[in-house]
């Protein structure tokens, strides 16, 4: 037989039958959308963060900037000017204000070019600055109360570098105009920007932060590194597009790649596993047709190629449909966010459609070896069809036994309580792969074992349709052990994260609250007077939001050992009895500990360094006389940084110290759920002073709890993948049991039974085949979730989620469910005449 001729045959029987086409397509289809997908979001993203997180114009091609405290001075400047390959010069001052009526919180102060090729700013209303006192603001500081186009505005002004100033500085007032609202880089966030000359008029500098330079005709490298021999080392001198790449964001863009990559491989794998099971069950029910070949002169060869040439057509209409669609998505998703359009790469993409039919013919292979070994004779069996051998052989349940024993071995080094570090993920991922291995091995074994051992439980629930359905389970177990373990496979990475990022919360919420049991810290300059007097504490502790009120006076001295070890300290002097978290992590004396007249508390590096223990004594000396003796009655972490190197209650310090003023204060909320209630009531409370820094570390653990919640979502978005293939697989076994059982359906609807049983059956087949997979995935993902935990030692407490674990069972179940409605609604819907007459 012709090879043209056994092609044309093979285009026929797609024609004919184009629900084959679907069984296998299907599952390639969703992976390609993923895969597609996930290649415009990165392009995208790399797009959108080069637009919108770089500060630098494109007309800028060098920046040079201050180093430390030492600026660029107008003769540097000029200097800079008139060097090789330079065509201009822009100078840029940079500060902090606050802004009255917005908070506490510093905002950057930018005087740089707003207009011209330098300028890294687009007008949105307003005009902007052309006077001497006119600002614009960026949309994020605009979006606050009062800050409109033409309000004006009180700004408290500090000479600094960099977005955060120096609260030893002297503060400067001035009242400026809001001119207009520009459209900055989002990596500055909420900002002022003026001129330069008014930037350093308010901040009080005698000197410039960055310059931004223009090159003519030579490359931009040369030219810094001309300027970097000029101005010595104590100067950065950087290209503007190597600036452009660091802000971009680029390295985080390149991990979500990769992470997309890992998911959607895990996705593919399973697809493929799914999918060349699906040939091999469709090819059996073929081997009449193929036997016909090979009886009319089809060579083996021939029909291997004809298989494969039909694989090669179901991925490349699967590769090319997931792919227009994720590019059809990408373009709705953007429009409707108002957003640029999507990033598309043609030569990437094809790569997509070329990834899904080497994946087809991949998945097709082992089938079509089998097929091309279908002997001519098989064309006269009677038997339309007959089942895949369910035997797993001699070397399956070798390599089967050896995957689980590997898998074990690792469990037992790695598990928790194990090792620790790099080892505990690494070990976490393989003994994962390999109980996967054992499952594919093993698999139609255990499932035959099972369905033997739920015949009677599932009866006594369920009735005659509960044994229809475990009996229909165990006859094509190695296709349904298939399914059933790349569902296991995702429901275990989900439970896995879930178990992860619980652990992690937990873990990282204690932490933070060991070393910042307070809300909110309020730090005044360190040096010279202090803007926390009496009367602005008293203010702050008569506020109904705050619990609890500890001021601490701060001075430095030398702390000396009982052998005559002395060393520096950060000596600090605070009642802790009303918030008692201050100690919770301190290594108490042997008499009991706790903090009175005449004791101590110490840092773990400064006992060390004194060679000192709960108990001793330890001598205290500050400049200007003051001496003072204590015993050591607590020793807390060293990461404890509100207690200092050494804490001593308020009456002691006195003794060192009589005149130190108050430099801290520490607040907690009466509403710790929601540390942002403090907010309000402390701007009304505290003055406008610039040197108060305020500091909210309970909003930084709720922003933690947020950032996890994001990195969950995130994380069971991407195993969605693997879970979304898994019930495709789902779909398709169920369609390929019910089209099998269609003339024994046939029978059963002849001799009385309704279409609803036959729904039932089949209902209950989905749902235990979802239990057979939820229960194991969910159990190994809460033990590797446990197991991944020793990749991150001190930022997790092990804490098993029940009521997500939970959620995940159900909804596992729930989703099964849903995947089988279409087969469920097939198997009934076919009329018994026609059923008992169905060629299969």
């Amino acid at each position: 037989m012709r090879a043209s001729g056994l092609t044309k045959a093979a285009i026929r029987q797609i024609a004919a039958k184009p629900s084959r086409l679907l069984l296998t397509g299907c599952t390639l289809m969703v992976t390609a959308f993923f895969l597609a997908g996930s290649i415009v979001l990165t392009d995208t993203m790399k797009r959108q963060l080069a637009d919108d997180l770089s500060t630098v114009a494109a007309g800028t091609a060098v920046v040079v900037g201050a180093a430390g405290d030492q600026p660029l001075d107008d003769k540097q400047v000029e200097e800079l000017g008139k060097a090789a390959g330079v065509a201009g010069v822009q100078p840029v001052a940079m500060g902090s204000v606050l802004v009255k009526g917005a908070g506490r919180d510093p905002y950057p102060l930018v005087g740089t070019a707003l207009t011209g090729p330098q300028s890294a700013v687009r007008p949105l209303r307003g005009t902007l600055p052309d006077g001497p006192g006119e600002v614009v603001l960026t949309r994020a500081l605009a979006g606050l109360p009062g800050m409109g186009v033409g309000g004006r505005i009180t700004l408290v002004a500090q000479a600094g570098h960099g977005p955060v100033t120096s609260r030893s500085a002297p503060a400067r007032t001035v009242t400026v105009t809001v001119s207009g609202v520009v459209q900055a880089a989002s990596a500055m966030g909420a900002a002022v920007l003026t001129t330069p000359a008014n930037a350093r008029s308010w901040l009080g500098t005698d000197g410039w932060q960055q310059a931004l330079l223009r090159v003519t005709d030579r490359p931009a490298a040369e030219v810094a590194s001309t300027v970097q021999g000029e101005l010595g080392a104590d100067f950065s001198v950087s290209t503007a597009s190597e600036l452009r790449a660091e802000e971009s964001g680029s390295k985080w863009v390149t991990s979500v790649s990769t992470l997309l990559t890992i998911f959607v491989l895990v996705a593919l794998l399973a697809g493929t596993f799914i999918v060349s099971t699906t040939y091999r069950v469709l090819l059996v029910r073929d081997q009449t047709r193929l036997a016909l070949l090979r009886c009319v002169g089809a060579r083996p060869g021939q029909v291997m190629r004809s298989v494969l040439l039909q694989a090669a057509a179901s991925g490349l209409i699967a590769g090319a449909v997931g792919t227009v669609t994720a590019i059809c998505c990408s373009f709705a998703i953007t429009g409707i966010g108002g957003l640029p359009g999507p990033e598309i790469s043609a030569p990437s993409l094809s790569g997509c459609v070329l990834v899904s039919v080497l994946a087809a013919l991949a998945a097709a292979m082992p089938a079509a070896r089998a097929a091309a070994r279908v002997a001519p004779v098989a064309a006269l069996s009677v038997a339309p069809t007959r089942h895949v051998a369910d035997r797993i052989g001699r070397t399956r349940a070798m390599t089967g036994a050896l995957c689980l024993g590997c898998a074990l071995l690792l469990i037992g080094l790695v598990g928790p309580g194990g090792a620790g570090g790099a080892a505990a993920g690494v070990g976490s991922v393989a003994s994962a792969v390999a109980l996967f291995g054992c499952l594919l091995a093993l698999g139609p074994a255990l499932l035959r074992r099972s369905t033997r051992a739920l015949h009677r439980p599932v009866r006594a629930v369920a009735g005659l349709d509960g044994a229809l359905a475990v009996r229909n389970l165990g006859r094509a177990a190695r296709r349904t052990a298939a399914c059933a373990t790349v569902l296991t496979l995702g429901i275990t990475m989900v439970a896995t994260v879930l178990v992860a990022l619980a652990s992690v919360e937990q873990g990282m919420d204690r932490r933070l609250r060991e070393r910042d049991p307070v809300d909110v810290v309020l730090d005044a300059s360190p040096t010279g007077s202090s803007a926390l007097t009496p009367a602005v504490v008293d203010a702050v502790a008569a506020l109904p939001e705050t619990r609890a009120v500890v001021p601490v006076t701060r001075v430095d001295g030398v702390a000396v050992g009982g052998k005559g070890r002395g060393q520096g300290a950060d000596i600090r002097g605070l009642d802790p009895g009303a918030i008692p978290a201050l100690f919770a992590d301190s290594r108490p004396a042997s008499h009991g500990g706790g903090l009175r007249r005449g004791q101590a508390a110490i840092s773990t590096s400064l006992a060390e360094a004194l060679g000192v223990h709960p108990g001793d004594r330890i001598s205290l000396r500050v400049s200007g006389g003051g001496k003072s003796s204590a015993e050591v009655s607590l020793i807390h972490p060293d990461d404890a940084s509100m207690l200092g190197d050494v804490a001593v209650l308020p009456g002691d310090f006195a003794q060192l110290a009589p005149h130190a003023p108050v430099r801290s204060v520490y607040i907690t909320a009466v509403h710790q759920n929601n540390p942002s209630s403090l907010r309000a009531p402390l701007d009304k409370a505290l003055p406008l002073n610039a040197s108060l820094h305020l500091t909210y570390q309970g909003e930084e653990r709720a922003a933690l709890r947020q950032t996890i919640d994001q990195l969950r979502i995130m994380a069971l978005g991407l195993v969605g993948i693997t879970m979304l293939v898994s019930l495709v697989g789902v779909a398709i076994t169920l369609t390929l049991s019910s089209t099998e059982r269609e003339r024994e359906n046939g029978v059963l609807r002849a001799v009385g039974m309704r279409g609803s049983r036959l729904r039932s059956v089949l209902a209950w087949e989905a749902g235990l085949l979802g239990l057979y997979a939820a229960v194991p995935g969910v159990t190994l993902g809460s033990l590797y979730g446990a197991m991944m935990l020793g990749a991150l030692p001190g930022l997790s407490n092990l804490t098993i989620p029940y009521g997500q674990l939970a959620v995940t069972l159900v909804g596992a179940l729930a989703l099964v469910l849903g995947a089988s409605v279409i087969p469920v609604l097939r198997s009934a819907a076919v009329s018994p005449m026609v059923a008992l007459r169905a060629d299969c």
